[in-house]
C-alpha cells in the first residue's frame, strides 16, 4: 500500500504543477493565450473560466476528502482534456501532446486513487469481520 500512495502522491504533485503551470501560463501570456483559444474556435472569455476551474480543481484533488466531488473533479479535467486535443486535432494546430501528457498523468492518478480507497475499504471490512468472529467465540 506504501507504494501505491507514492506513486499516487507523485503522480499529484506532477500534475498539479502541470495544471497549476498552465493557469500561471495563461495569466502571464494572457494575449497569446487568448490568440490560440480563438484559433481553436473557442470564446476569448474561456480562458479565465478554464483557469478559474483547474485551480479549484486542483485544490479539490490536493484538499478534500469527500469522495463525490473528487469524483466530478476528476471528471471536470478528463473532459478539459480531452476535449482540448480534440480542438488541437481539428484546428490543425499541432496535436495536443502536453494534453495526452496530463491526460495520462490523470488517469495514473485515478487508478492509484481507486486502488488505496479499495485497499481501504477491504481493509476495514476485515477488521469488522474480525471484530464479530472475536464477539461469536
Amino acid at each position: 500500500m506504501k507504494n501505491l500512495k507514492t506513486y499516487y502522491v507523485i503522480s499529484l504533485v506532477i500534475f498539479s504543477l502541470a495544471m497549476l503551470g498552465a493557469v500561471l501560463n495563461s495569466a502571464i501570456n494572457y494575449d497569446a493565450i487568448v490568440l490560440k483559444i480563438i484559433i481553436l474556435g473557442y470564446p476569448a472569455y474561456l480562458v479565465q473560466v478554464i483557469g478559474t476551474a483547474q485551480v479549484i480543481g486542483i485544490s479539490i484533488l490536493i484538499l478534500n476528502r469527500t469522495n463525490w466531488i473528487r469524483e466530478w473533479a476528476y471528471a471536470g479535467f478528463f473532459m478539459n482534456l480531452v476535449f482540448g486535443i480534440i480542438a488541437h486535432l481539428l484546428a490543425k494546430d499541432g496535436n495536443g501532446a502536453t494534453a495526452v501528457a496530463c491526460s495520462i498523468l490523470l488517469l495514473i492518478n485515478y487508478v492509484m486513487y481507486k486502488k488505496i480507497k479499495e485497499k481501504k475499504k477491504n481493509k476495514k471490512k476485515l477488521k469488522s469481520n474480525q471484530t464479530v468472529l472475536k464477539k461469536v467465540s
